[in-house]
């Protein structure tokens, strides 16, 4: 049992990864955890219950209920199934996930169906059309299939499986873009894996000027003089941010007694901080191609903050702006699809910040790493980059929850996207 005040997710890791639908939307997330140095699988306990809740509170907005879109995938074991700890989350969101090769005992099956009865999706993991797998299929709502390890012989196999039954499939370690044709070639309806944070390196891809200019913003908030004049002046002659920026600070988000009408009384009221925040975000989403995944500016942006506040509660010497800018960064390659030297050169950034961005080895380039351990579930080379890093496993944890909220809420307040 959890004792004290301490919330349990400071005891665990847990990472999600995103779920898309065939135009690149957001289906839902598949949640992964594990208690840090302590197990290799998740305790089913009270805990157990809780951790969950805990996992599930990451992908809905400060004091809001998981929206009702957003679908969680997690991988429950038989005997957590049995003992009904589903329950424990909202059937319109949760995902039952069971891999094919779990024994399908009676008391399985009847509890399958009962959680399908009351609102449950039930789906199959690693579903390659085994026995029990297609026994399971009969209270399935989707299967899951690792596209990257299948062959075109046994996606048809699995394709007419899932079609006779009338089950949708999703394709995990989507790793590139030729996993990503091939799942759509047999017909699956979502895609699960890093191809939407890779580059497709398009030749002789230059920035466009518009691009240019949205570029260069950053050089001007991110100056330590603060120009509010200058500041006001280049956003008057970008319409859809002044627009996005007045929405914004007269919701009632933020409160303010005065109608706000011009943009430099909106960045005096509001203050450089909160603008210089907004601005980094917005311009994020907006050099995104369409053609890529939202879930990219969104990433890069909880990426900042988690990486801002690791560093604030460590002992190195890294600086919690700087470290900010990393993690937002971080994705420029896969969302120009251009190098990440023919991006940065733009962008108001020190030598080693720009060569860890580039691929460089170095203090930065660590946490890079750090990163990409949390988002790929790697939990025992996540726990050795901690335990190199000098950082606290429990600040570490804390910080990743705090920083998808915060990501969160910025991606879903009106005016912010």
């Amino acid at each position: 049992m959890n004792s004290g005040n301490v919330p349990l997710y400071d005891k665990i890791f847990f990472a999600r990864q995103p779920i898309l639908q065939p135009d690149q939307s957001l289906w839902g997330y598949e949640l992964f955890f594990r208690n840090s140095s302590s197990a290799t699988t998740a305790i089913i306990s009270d805990d157990y219950k809780a951790t969950l809740n805990v996992a599930a509170d990451s992908c809905s907005t400060p004091g809001e209920e998981l929206p009702s879109d957003v679908k969680l995938v997690i991988n429950f074991s038989h005997k957590s199934i049995v003992e009904k700890i589903p329950y424990s989350l909202p059937a319109k969101n949760t995902v039952v996930q069971i891999p094919e090769m779990t024994p399908p005992t009676p008391n399985l099956i009847k509890s399958l169906q009962e959680l399908a009865h009351d609102g449950y999706t039930i789906a199959i993991d690693d579903f390659e059309g085994r026995p029990q797998g297609e026994l399971f299929i009969n209270y399935a709502d989707v299967a899951i299939v690792d596209i990257k390890s299948a062959t075109e012989e046994s996606l048809h196999k699995i394709h007419c499986i899932a079609q006779k039954a009338g089950v949708k499939l999703i394709a995990k370690r989507v790793e590139d873009m030729s996993h990503f044709q091939l799942a759509q070639k047999f017909g699956f309806a979502f895609f699960q894996g890093f191809y939407f944070k890779r580059p497709e390196n398009i030749a002789g891809r230059k920035l466009r000027p518009s691009e240019i200019v949205r570029l260069k913003l950053f050089k001007l908030i991110e100056d330590p003089a603060q120009d509010f004049t200058a500041l006001a002046k280049a956003l008057q002659n970008d319409v859809s941010i002044s627009y996005r920026l007045l929405t914004l600070l007269n919701s009632p988000t933020f409160g303010f007694k005065q109608k706000i009408t011009s943009i430099k009384q909106a960045i005096v009221l509001a203050g450089w901080t909160l603008i210089k925040n907004w601005l980094r975000v917005i311009l994020l989403t907006d050099l995104t191609s369409s053609g890529k995944s939202s879930e990219l500016p969104q990433l890069a942006t909880q990426r900042a903050k988690f990486l801002e506040l690791v560093t604030a509660e460590s002992k190195n010497k890294l600086q919690p702006e700087s470290m900010f800018l990393l993690g937002l960064f971080s994705l420029l390659e896969a969302m120009f699809d251009m190098p990440m030297a023919s991006v940065t050169k733009y962008l108001p950034l020190e030598a080693d910040l720009r060569a860890a961005l580039c691929g460089e080895e170095n203090d930065y380039h660590k946490y890079l790493n750090l990163i990409t351990h949390f988002e790929e579930a790697q939990w025992d080379e996540l726990e050795e980059s901690i335990l190199k890093l000098g950082l606290n496993p429990v600040s570490v944890s804390r910080s990743y929850y705090d920083s998808t909220r915060w990501a969160n809420g910025f991606f879903q307040t009106p005016g912010s996207a």
